[in-house]
C-alpha cells in the first residue's frame, strides 16, 4: 500500500513539473492575468474567510480607496512590512484582494513581484500565479510598471524573514533599494503598507534565528525552523497543523499615504534615491506612530520600529 502512494505522489509531482515547465515557468514573468478569475476568488476567499475566522483580522484598504488614494487608475509601487514568519498578510489576506481587482477594478492592474523560488513549489505557486503574483526579478518587474500596473513587493525578503523577533519591529533594505529606483524610473508614487501583528503570529528564539540565519548565509533559503503550537520545534519541509499561527492573534493591513518620488528618471543618483528612502522612511515611522499602540503589545510599542539599510557586500 505504501509503495502504492509513494507511486501515486511521484506521478503527481512529474505530472506538475510538466506543467510547470509547459505554462507556470511562462507564467511567471507575464505582464497579464492568468487563469479564470472565479477560480482565483474562490480559492483566496476561501483562505481569506479562514483567517478571518482564525485570527483577529483588520485593514484599511476600503477606506484607503474610498479617500481617494486609487482613483483615476493610479499606479504605485506598493511595499509591505515585516515579512514575518511566513507573509501571512499577504498570502491570507491581501492575495484576495489583489485576485478580485480590488480596489482598482480593473484586470490586470495589480500583480506583487515575489521570490522565484515560491513559483517553483507545487500547487503554491499554482496559487501565487492566480493571484496575480509574479517573479521578483527586474526585467518583470519593470515590464508590469511599463504596462501601468501597480505592482506590490516586499523589501526585506529573506533577510529580514529569518530576522522575525516577535518581541520587536526590525526592518531591513536591501542596499541598492532596487524597488525605489524603479519607482524613480517610472515616476511612480511609492505607497507604504505596514502589516501590524505579523511578527507575533509565531513564537519566536535566537536559537532558532541562529539555525536560520545559518542556512540564509549558506544556502539562500528563508526559514526552515520555527516554534509550532505548544512551542513545538517545526518546519515548513513538512507541512503540519503545528505550524499554524497561534490563534486568535491581531493582525491589521494599514495602507499608508503615498509618498511622491519626483519626476522620472533613467539612472537616478545615490544621492536622489537616498533621499527618497528616507523620505519613505519617515512615512513608515508616521504610520507605526499612529497605529502601533493599537495592534501591538506594549513591550514592543515601547522599543519602536528599527528601519536597517544594509551595506552593500
Amino acid at each position: 500500500m505504501l509503495a502504492g502512494i509513494a507511486g501515486l505522489v511521484v506521478a503527481a509531482l512529474s505530472a506538475w513539473l510538466v506543467w510547470y515547465v509547459l505554462v507556470l515557468q511562462k507564467v511567471a514573468s507575464s505582464s497579464l492575468p492568468w487563469g479564470p478569475k472565479w477560480l482565483a476568488v474562490a480559492v483566496s476567499g476561501a483562505i481569506f474567510r479562514f483567517g478571518k475566522w482564525y485570527l483577529r483580522y483588520s485593514d484599511n484598504l476600503a477606506e484607503h480607496a474610498a479617500a481617494g488614494y486609487w482613483k483615476d487608475g493610479q499606479q504605485y509601487v506598493m511595499a509591505w512590512h515585516p515579512h514575518g514568519a511566513f507573509a501571512i498578510a499577504a498570502l491570507c489576506f491581501t492575495s484576495h484582494y489583489w485576485a478580485d481587482d480590488f480596489p482598482t477594478g480593473r484586470r490586470g492592474a495589480q500583480f506583487v513581484c515575489v521570490a522565484s523560488l515560491l513559483l517553483r513549489v507545487p500547487f503554491l505557486a499554482d496559487y501565487l500565479l492566480l493571484c496575480h503574483a509574479r517573479s521578483q526579478d527586474r526585467k518583470t518587474f519593470n515590464n508590469l510598471l511599463q504596462a501601468g500596473a501597480t505592482v506590490a513587493v516586499q523589501p526585506g525578503g529573506l533577510h529580514e524573514q529569518v530576522e522575525t523577533d516577535d518581541t520587536k519591529e526590525r526592518l531591513f533594505f536591501p542596499a541598492n533599494l532596487g524597488f525605489i529606483r524603479l519607482a524613480i524610473q517610472h515616476g511612480v508614487p511609492l505607497l507604504p503598507v505596514y502589516s501590524f501583528g505579523e511578527n507575533q503570529l509565531f513564537r519566536t528564539a535566537e536559537w532558532v534565528r541562529r539555525i536560520n540565519r545559518f542556512f540564509y548565509k549558506n544556502f539562500r533559503i528563508g526559514n526552515l525552523i520555527m516554534f509550532g503550537h505548544g512551542g513545538i520545534p517545526t518546519s515548513p519541509l513538512l507541512p503540519n497543523p503545528l505550524m499554524m499561527p497561534v490563534p486568535g492573534r491581531r493582525l491589521h493591513i494599514q495602507f499608508g499615504k503615498p509618498v511622491d518620488v519626483g519626476p522620472k528618471e533613467e539612472n537616478p543618483s545615490e544621492e536622489r534615491v537616498l533621499e527618497v528612502f528616507k523620505r519613505y522612511s519617515a512615512a513608515l515611522q508616521e504610520i507605526f506612530k499612529e497605529c502601533a499602540p493599537k495592534y501591538l503589545p506594549k513591550e514592543v510599542v515601547e522599543h519602536g520600529l528599527e528601519i536597517h539599510l544594509r551595506s552593500k557586500s
